[in-house]
């Protein structure tokens, strides 16, 4: 039986996951590399993992893709079988393959999928961090209005006073709320799926981080593709087209495409990422350094390496910024309410 009629009848995995996450992808790109490095061939590397691996479901697709390779097929036809593992990543081992550069690619890919990790749960705080404190700020709100403002309506029906203005106002609000309370939850969280929905997408992180964060991104992205590219042995022309599958930015995807026609019309790599708006001048006269010493894969990690430290300390202010300003937002409406209806009391207090 072969591998892909063993998933067909034990899909219980797959049923559960899609991919396998960053982390996970570079771990086992890690793994094997350290195997391959020891000089064992790559199924008896998937038997070890085989016997490392406690989780049922995950150690049987390991057992299946270790029957598999037992029987003689290469590593990333047998990764291709198992729908787990990224396009991008199997289309740089195919080529490693080719080129007898495996073992260096594969550590290659661990250190890019570790980094699009951390850029990814960079980008998931910045996005769902002030959604989770606006949230919570509009829940202590709501429990003001509701259970605390009633409060002062008994007070001030006991001393036979009447509220006018703002307070009034709440007043009527916390009635509505008490009235309404389940629906306008239901409605809370219905909006607050919605949010997390668009701000999933690729408009939705641009709308948020703003458009200078996700160039950022994206430009690291692009220059880790090329390393990459350059590591395992790749021509520059097909490294930019996985490069552009990779990359989901609108805006950066147009850029490559003006890159690739202005190298198609003569420019060099170096001009045509100027040209295009991907890189700066400064970063092109990196790369005309590294063509000239024979180091352009440590160049182009460099490049990287700087827009991701670039990105990730922007969206580090971001959020740095976010947080005391909606804290000092909370407060000052907590105060106001309060404010308003604590001042008219005060007032027929001292009057008594």
């Amino acid at each position: 039986m072969t591998f892909a009629e063993n998933q067909h009848q034990k899909n219980r995995f797959h049923n559960k996951q899609k991919t396998l996450s960053q982390i996970e992808i570079s771990t086992f790109c890690k793994q094997m590399g350290m195997i391959i490095r020891a000089g064992l061939p790559a199924h008896v590397g998937i038997s070890i993992l085989v016997e490392e691996t406690k989780d049922k479901r995950t150690k049987e697709f390991w057992h299946n893709l270790y029957t598999t390779m037992e029987e003689g097929t290469p590593l990333t036809d047998a990764l291709k079988e198992t729908n787990l593992f990224p396009e991008y990543m199997l289309s740089m081992l195919e080529i490693s393959e080719e080129t007898g550069k495996l073992e260096d690619t594969l550590f290659s890919l661990s250190t890019y999928y570790e980094r699009e990790s951390n850029i990814r749960q960079a980008i998931r705080d910045a996005l769902f961090y002030p959604i989770v404190m606006i949230f919570l700020m509009l829940g202590v709100i709501m429990v003001l209005i509701v259970k605390i403002l009633p409060i002062f309506t008994k007070i001030y029906d006991e001393l036979g006073t009447n509220v006018t203005g703002l307070a009034n106002a709440l007043l009527k609000i916390s009635v509505f709320l008490n009235h309404y309370l389940y629906a306008i939850i239901i409605l809370l969280v219905f909006f607050l799926g919605l949010i997390i929905f668009f701000f999933k997408t690729d408009l939705g992180k641009t709308f948020f981080l703003g458009s200078k964060i996700t160039a950022l991104i994206s430009r690291s992205r692009f220059a880790n593709c090329m390393y990459l590219t350059f590591y395992s042995g790749l021509d520059i022309d097909h490294g930019i087209e996985l490069a552009q599958k990779v990359i989901n930015d609108p805006l950066m995807t147009n850029n490559i495409s003006a890159c690739k026609h202005h190298i198609e019309n003569g420019e060099t790599f170096a001009k045509a990422l100027v040209l295009s708006n991907i890189f700066s001048n400064m970063y092109s006269t990196w790369l005309n350094i590294g063509f000239t010493t024979g180091s352009i894969e440590d160049i182009m990690n460099d490049i990287s390496v700087e827009y991701e430290n670039e990105a990730l300390e922007k969206v580090n202010r971001f959020i740095g910024v976010i947080e005391p300003s909606l804290v000092i937002i909370m407060t000052i409406l907590i105060a106001l309410i309060l404010f308003t209806f604590i001042t008219p009391l005060l007032g027929i207090m001292s009057s008594l």
